[in-house]
């Protein structure tokens, strides 16, 4: 195993909310920064033990997670916002189509799944289908949760008893889904998320709920 394998066996970690900033270190660090992280993490971690206090083990950790999230934060380009048109709801609630709108990189079993970072693509998620051929593709967040319930996320069911209840008119019979770890939104805005719009309107959807990550 060369060193370039080494690093990248050392800072594999899960995707569980636990790792959602340290997992930065293993992105945006040069390899001399990771190996020097490792080394003081080993001594920290010896020398706490032998103290019998852990408190400075937490704040290193913490040290090097803010480092590597200033260098993620650091890639991102932030659009300035010329203002939100008001699109005031045309009708009662309960008279009205909705549908579901998620950042959470959910898509059907057989679609193409999103690739890791900066895909501005979205995935049709038809209402009929069923939790199990739902699959996730997100490194931005802890998806054990959606994995075990869809509806944490991207709350279907939840909305299919609110029409049931009559608490809305009706639940569209499409959906939409983006993966919302990207770094460069401007072609999200200008390009994909007006087509989905337009979708959206021609479905005559009246009310869209979004959910992000």
């Amino acid at each position: 195993m060369d060193a370039q394998d080494l690093i990248a066996a050392l800072v594999k970690n899960p995707n569980t909310a636990p790792f959602s900033r340290i997992k930065y270190i293993g992105r945006y660090l040069s390899e001399e920064e990771i190996a020097a992280f490792f080394n003081g993490l080993w001594v920290r971690a010896v020398e706490c033990r032998d103290a019998g206090n852990w408190e400075g083990l937490a704040a290193y950790l913490e040290e090097y997670e803010e480092e590597a999230m200033r260098r993620f934060a650091a890639r991102l380009t932030f659009l300035q916002s010329q203002g939100i048109p008001w699109a005031p709801l045309g009708k009662p609630l309960r008279s009205c189509r909705v549908a579901l709108v998620t950042t959470g990189g959910f898509y059907v079993e057989g679609q193409e799944p999103y690739a890791p970072e900066d895909d501005v693509s979205w995935r049709e998620i038809p209402r009929a289908t069923p939790q199990e051929r739902i699959r996730i593709l997100h490194r931005g967040y802890d998806i054990s949760g959606p994995q075990q319930d869809v509806n944490c996320v991207f709350p279907l069911h939840r909305f299919e008893e609110l029409e049931a209840e009559g608490v809305v008119g009706e639940v569209a019979a499409v959906h939409y889904s983006f993966m919302g770890l990207i770094r460069n939104p401007e072609p999200l805005v200008r390009e994909t998320a007006p087509a989905v719009a337009r979708r959206l309107k021609e479905a005559a959807v009246d009310a869209v709920f979004l959910t992000s990550t």
